[in-house]
């Protein structure tokens, strides 16, 4: 079908291109080689427009990226234009118009493979869906010597479970730790239906222990949330009947939506640290989302898979990363209140932290720029 549609194009296009440069020849009096680089050109953005929108139907949304690569394409076939030109007219001797034609019919094949397999080339793993799931939900943990805090959250996650009778695997991700974590995980691998412990062997990061979680997650939907249950799971409900009601594919969880959502608040200093750096991640990264931050987000396995393979940032920066190559990608994002808890053994160094996270804020914008996050 893309085939057919190229034609389609390739046919208009090299219409304009032979219109126009007959009308650049006969009545602007041009020479035909400066004639045929403007014909040309004319012809290319048409293609581009159409191409773009109809043929390969690519949605992305960096248009930077995209025009370098189309730049790069279109300087070959420009290339090619004078060349075949110069050959056939001055040197072979056919009519213009004659050369024009098989000149277009070579540069049309070199633009076609190019655009296709590089230009407007959609990643597969963008569309096609996640199949043999075996569990209906997957819950992530990242664990960073949780071994006082983790046990809790493990019997509560495994109550609402059990009282909603949902088919779920719990995976505590083990980020290095030092303390007793993964062994009193261990215990409760007979007591609680599929957990799983995953180990990353040392410390990486949360970010990284989400996407390993991910990556080896079996259920239709993902959910990760903090050791600590700073927001509790039966919040579960809230993001799910949201995700469902607006038909999207990520729903995450707010501190900040509605005054009564934090019921035990942060220190003033690190509500003021987070509520600065929200206003910097809404200018620079991605508007609309009040609350990136927030440890409790849930996505179709599909957008956490696609999304999670591009994830760059290890450490706490991750969270607004996923958020935005989710926007890259396409993705539908509802914010959703939550009930939070503000755990007083939380690990958070405000300061360092802060200057980490506008580090990676940084980092993210340059692969925005450079278009990392649409390989």
């Amino acid at each position: 079908m893309n085939l057919i549609k190229y034609a389609i194009v390739g046919i208009i296009g090299t219409t304009i291109d032979i219109g126009s440069l007959y009308l650049f020849v006969e009545y602007g009096h041009l020479p035909v080689i400066t004639a045929s680089v403007l014909s040309f050109l004319l012809a290319v953005i048409n293609n581009f427009i159409l191409n773009k929108a109809w043929t390969f139907q690519n949605k992305s949304k960096n248009y930077r990226k995209l025009f370098i690569k189309f730049l790069i394409v279109s300087v070959v076939g420009l290339g090619l234009t004078i060349f075949c030109m110069h050959l056939f007219v001055n040197i072979v001797h056919i009519w213009y118009i004659l050369a024009k034609a098989l000149t277009s019919l070579i540069v049309l094949s070199w633009n076609f493979l190019g655009n296709k397999f590089w230009t407007f080339y959609i990643n597969q793993k963008h569309s096609q869906e996640i199949e043999n799931s075996i569990y209906d939900l997957s819950i992530i943990i990242p664990a960073y010597n949780e071994e006082n805090r983790i046990k809790n959250t493990l019997l509560s996650i495994n109550d609402y479970l059990s009282d909603k009778k949902i088919n779920a695997e719990i995976l505590v991700v083990n980020d290095g730790s030092k303390d007793k974590t993964v062994e009193l995980v261990k215990n409760y691998q007979g007591k609680i239906p599929n957990i799983r412990i995953i180990d990353l062997g040392k410390n990486y990061g949360k970010g990284a222990a989400v996407k390993q979680g991910v990556i080896e997650s079996k259920g239709k939907m993902i959910l990760f949330t903090d050791a600590d249950n700073s927001t509790p799971i039966e919040e579960l409900d809230k993001l799910q009947k949201r995700l469902i009601e607006n038909n999207a594919q990520i729903a995450i969880g707010s501190r900040y939506i509605k005054d009564d959502s934090v019921k035990i608040k942060q220190p003033k200093y690190r509500i003021f640290l987070g509520r600065a750096g929200n206003i910097l991640i809404r200018i620079f990264l991605i508007d609309g989302i009040r609350d990136t931050q927030c440890g409790f987000k849930l996505f179709t396995s599909n957008a956490a898979k696609n999304i999670f393979q591009f994830q760059k940032v290890k450490r706490f920066g991750f969270d607004m990363e996923a958020l935005v190559i989710a926007s890259q990608l396409g993705y539908k994002i509802v914010e959703v209140p939550v009930s939070w808890f503000n755990s007083a053994e939380s690990r958070v160094r405000p300061i360092k932290d802060a200057l980490i996270t506008l580090k990676d804020l940084v980092y993210i914008k340059l692969n925005i720029w450079s278009g990392r996050y649409n390989d």
